[in-house]
């Protein structure tokens, strides 16, 4: 993270992504974003869970793009998402990106605007209120182990 992103974080409180999935708003820590990039040619894979969307080149490695709405169980059809969130796994050397139809903007939330979920709150860890709109916040170490459940599930075929 560059300085000026460390100093928006000390003054203004913490960064996040926010993001558009299936008609819902959600965030990331930025922290926990290593890149957002357009979603170009996706080839499918046979057999697949339903989560997995396929794969694209990203800089010249296979970066695997899931369907968050899949994940999280969202009602409705998947929209043609126009973006992948390339995911910053702490320590781990994994090249994995949700899809997201809309990618809203990089904000500076306050403290007291972010509300903190209990431990087991499954996939978020917190809510934010925006003008009276909640946006829940994912939490990235909860979503990686989710999608790696995904991927070795003994009920994805093949």
């Amino acid at each position: 993270m560059d300085n000026t992103a460390e100093s928006l974080v000390t003054s203004e409180g913490q960064i996040f992504l926010l993001l558009q999935v299936r008609e819902k708003p959600f965030a990331l820590p930025l922290e926990q974003v290593r890149a957002v990039i357009s979603v170009g040619r996706v080839t499918r894979i046979p057999h697949a869970p339903h989560e997995v969307r396929g794969v694209t080149n990203w800089r010249g490695r296979v970066l695997t793009l899931y369907d968050l709405g899949e994940i999280l169980g969202l009602p409705s059809e998947p929209a043609l998402a126009s973006y992948a969130v390339v995911l910053a796994p702490e320590g781990a050397d994994l090249d994995v990106a949700i899809m997201a139809e809309r990618v809203r903007e990089v904000r500076a939330i306050p403290e007291d605007l972010l509300q903190s979920l209990s431990p087991g709150g499954g996939l978020y860890h917190g809510v934010i209120d925006l003008g009276g709109h909640p946006v829940m916040v994912l939490d990235p170490k909860a979503l990686l182990h989710r999608l790696a459940m995904a991927v070795l599930s003994p009920s994805s075929p093949g």
